[in-house]
């Protein structure tokens, strides 16, 4: 019986190794190879002024844009207008307006497109790109940014929060419970706390969660005497920052939540019989009010007011 189940491992073994490399493979792409750019053969340019009697209404919003505004001596190859994302225009004019025949982006995948904007957007934010939560989710640079419009800072459509609403609904909802980051209030935006062209953890802005939430809540951050583990290891075992129904973005209410870990009251000679069933009836903090750590130690040899 055991060695037919060992056969049956090793059968399965090259399947597994398959699977593996498939589901690798947008991974590998997106992150170590450089994104082939895409071009007309044969095609030369022929100036902006070959666009406009057909796209009239985009150069009319293209020349309200900063894309317009930049001269050659800022940066080289913008001399070239439009057809400095779009290509060459020769084959294009000649054909009078055929798609194939000009970079046209509602064609271009989302790594295609984006290799192109990135051709002039090399520094920072968009430097990370390519380690970026929207890249595996073949989402490109156009999908945020509308780069004939004026639509909004950064050429951004629908602007922040709203075009990151759009595609995240999840979120939206939980900003909309009680207890949220003033998000809706307009005094933030994901942009505080997210890195929207890439970083290593999620997009945020820090290396760490806690390095990220301790920018605003830097009273928690310690070090203390007595830690509460959870909250020196991540802030979100208790919090979620997108919203939720219980107070302080925590994930439950009182006691239940700090019942996850902790056992409860029992007695205790040191301090002799607790109400362990009231405590159900209010919250921890009630008592231990520095659960996110504390220098003063309690009445209890060896502990302090977080364990």
């Amino acid at each position: 019986m055991v060695s037919t189940s060992r056969t049956l491992c090793i059968a399965l073994l090259p399947i597994l190794a398959c699977a593996l490399i498939a589901g690798c493979r947008n991974l590998l792409t997106d992150y170590s190879v450089s994104p082939v750019l895409p071009e007309i053969p044969d095609a030369f340019y022929v100036g902006t002024d070959s666009c406009i009697p057909c796209h009239d209404d985009i150069f009319k919003q293209y020349k309200k844009t900063v894309h317009a505004r930049i001269s050659k001596n800022e940066l080289a190859g913008t001399e070239h207008g439009c057809e400095t994302c779009h290509g060459p225009g020769s084959k294009h004019v000649q054909s009078k307006g055929a798609v194939a025949d000009i970079i046209s982006f509602s064609r271009l995948s989302a790594t295609e497109s984006s290799a192109v904007c990135l051709t002039c957007h090399t520094g920072e934010p968009t430097m990370d790109w390519r380690s970026n939560v929207h890249v595996l989710n073949d989402v490109g640079c156009n999908d945020c940014h509308k780069s004939h419009k004026e639509t909004g800072p950064k050429m951004v459509h629908l602007g922040d929060p709203d075009i990151c609403f759009s595609c995240h609904t999840g979120k939206y909802t939980q900003h909309l419970l009680p207890s949220h980051h003033p998000v809706k209030e307009k005094k933030m935006k994901c942009s505080s706390c997210h890195n929207n062209h890439g970083s290593e953890n999620n997009n945020l802005k820090q290396d760490t969660l806690n390095d990220l939430c301790f920018e605003c809540h830097a009273e928690h951050q310690g070090p203390f005497v007595f830690e509460h583990a959870p909250a020196v290891e991540d802030c979100s075992i208790c919090h979620d920052p997108h919203g939720t129904i219980a107070n302080n973005l925590l994930k439950q209410s009182q006691p239940f939540l700090c019942l996850r870990c902790h056992r409860g009251h029992r007695s205790n000679p040191a301090t002799g019989s607790h109400p362990g069933a009231s405590t159900f009836l209010t919250s921890c903090t009630q008592c231990h009010s520095s659960v996110h750590g504390s220098d003063l130690p309690s009445q209890v040899k060896g502990g302090g007011l977080t364990r």
